[in-house]
């Protein structure tokens, strides 16, 4: 099954820790924005701690707030939230917030979804753990409601709101898209009923193989015809781990397997031309158009000639 979008590439901007400054996040913004790619940003708003640590890299900045910011540096990369954890804001706050950066971006931002998944950061905010899937329906309900409907009535468990003006709508038309994060039934339900792509994580149920993928996505797209939508229109996003393109320094251990799981399908980051467009076309072969690439680095610079590194060898090798 052949995806039937158009490849593209999105540049993982986490873990926030390794940069020395917003500036330093600009310039690798600015590069990855001329030389073809996206940016996406992942999420916390806190970090539980486990057994007195953090579990994981502390710093997340406010996706808005950043993704605010990058908007006005670049003028063509898409800003793709991968993902945005529904429950944690209200659904009238995230769709303002929403409709808002779309404005700011000029129709460039792609609001990847999710349900979230750490207990300590749900109950630091006070938010139901074990409701956060009945959650995320309704909000999403409730937002395209905010963003289509002239005078938006919406009455459900966790949301409510009538006799209310919403505005800005989204650039994009109808909204924003929404791309479902996770895997699992819910999560392809979710896609087919309210989806406008899939954004699976590595550690996602059902992402121990390609052919496991593969399936998913048909389902995906055999029961969203079935409802009376087009599944050419759907997007598939799945991630790449790009390793060090320097042979003579040894590849950076990972003390915290926290920080980045290990790819169950991957197994290791791809260091030649040949072992990314082998990946890629695998991918692509599953069925998915869109790769994050998640460079291992601990410099800005290492970052930043990785992606030049990327866009002229491996994207030529893997045009079609």
């Amino acid at each position: 099954m052949q995806a039937s979008k158009p490849m593209t590439f999105s540049v993982f901007l986490p873990p926030y820790d390794r940069w020395k400054s917003v500036d330093e996040i600009g310039v690798a913004a600015r590069l990855a924005d001329s030389l073809g790619f996206d940016i996406s940003f992942g999420e916390h708003i806190v970090r539980p701690m486990v057994s007195g640590v953090p579990n994981g890299p502390v710093v997340y900045y406010d996706n808005f707030v950043l993704a605010s910011h990058l908007a006005t540096l670049t003028s063509r990369a898409r800003l793709i939230f991968n993902v945005l954890v529904v429950p944690y804001r209200p659904p009238v706050l995230a769709a303002k917030l929403i409709s808002t950066l779309d404005v700011i971006s000029k129709g460039r931002l792609v609001a990847g979804t999710g349900v979230g998944w750490a207990r300590g950061e749900f109950a630091a905010l006070g938010v139901p753990f074990e409701e956060r899937g009945a959650i995320t329906d309704e909000y999403l309900r409730a937002m395209k409601v905010l963003w289509t409907e002239e005078k938006p009535v919406f009455a459900g468990k966790y949301a409510a709101f009538s006799d209310i003006v919403f505005a800005p709508k989204c650039v994009q038309k109808p909204h924003v898209p929404l791309w479902i994060g996770g895997g699992g039934r819910a999560p392809l339900r979710r896609t087919v009923e309210m989806g406008d792509g899939w954004c699976p994580s590595d550690t996602s149920k059902n992402a121990d193989s390609l052919d496991s993928l593969a399936r998913d996505i048909l389902w995906i797209k055999e029961h969203a015809e079935a409802a009376g939508r087009d599944p050419a229109l759907l997007d598939f996003a799945f991630w790449i781990d790009i390793g060090p393109l320097d042979r003579s320094r040894p590849p950076r251990t990972r003390s915290n397997p926290a920080e980045h799981p290990i790819h169950p399908i991957q197994r290791a980051p791809v260091q030649t031309v040949e072992e990314a467009r082998a990946l890629v076309l695998g991918y692509r072969k599953a069925g998915f158009n869109h790769f994050h690439l998640r460079f291992d680095w601990s410099e800005a610079a290492d970052m930043m000639r990785g992606m030049e590194w990327f866009a002229s060898k491996v994207l030529p090798a893997v045009a079609e």
